[in-house]
């Protein structure tokens, strides 16, 4: 199932905190576990899997503790625009997802994207949908989906999901 809901602004805010800090480049000399995805600037908020000796638990991310202020005004937004259950928030600038799904998420993800942008729409399951100020349910891990590719202005998208706190396959 995807759903629409309707238009708000929430973001002016978090647009003012984003701008004034500089996140470090995901991707950078090829070290990811996303194949095809570009480099770009992006934060994990929330829980995460501790990046050394996992044993099943989670923990508050580098991202929270480093940036404290952005975490709550992202918590802020979550308990007005996102009604399902979620313990992590990614969140990109000027991102142009690849086709992908994210097989590690549990459930249902809620997106939505914000700033002074146009183009960048999100295709599920060969369904464009604008999400600027617009969030979209959708399950990630189900669906295959991707960013049209014609990005004009900043963008920022936040992803709110859930990352579960056991894995039960093997990670490398």
């Amino acid at each position: 199932m995807v759903k629409q809901l309707e238009e708000e602004n929430h973001y002016d805010l978090l647009f003012e905190l984003m701008e004034k800090v500089t996140f470090i480049k995901k991707l950078e000399n090829g070290s990811t576990n996303r194949k095809n995805f570009p480099t770009y600037r992006g934060a994990l908020f929330g829980l995460s899997r501790p990046r050394f000796k996992y044993r099943g638990g989670l923990q508050l991310s580098r991202d929270s503790k480093k940036h404290p202020e952005i975490y709550e005004e992202l918590k802020r937004i979550g308990d007005l625009v996102c009604p399902i259950p979620w313990n992590s928030i990614q969140v990109n600038k000027n991102l142009v997802c690849p086709l992908h799904v994210d097989g590690k998420n549990v459930g249902d993800s809620l997106l939505v994207s914000y700033g002074n942008y146009s183009g960048c729409n999100l295709v599920v399951n060969d369904i464009e949908y604008n999400t600027k100020n617009k969030p979209l349910i959708f399950n990630g891990n189900k669906y295959e989906h991707y960013n049209t590719d014609d990005l004009v202005g900043t963008k920022y998208s936040i992803v709110f999901f859930v990352i579960p706190r056991v894995i039960l396959e093997e990670e490398p």
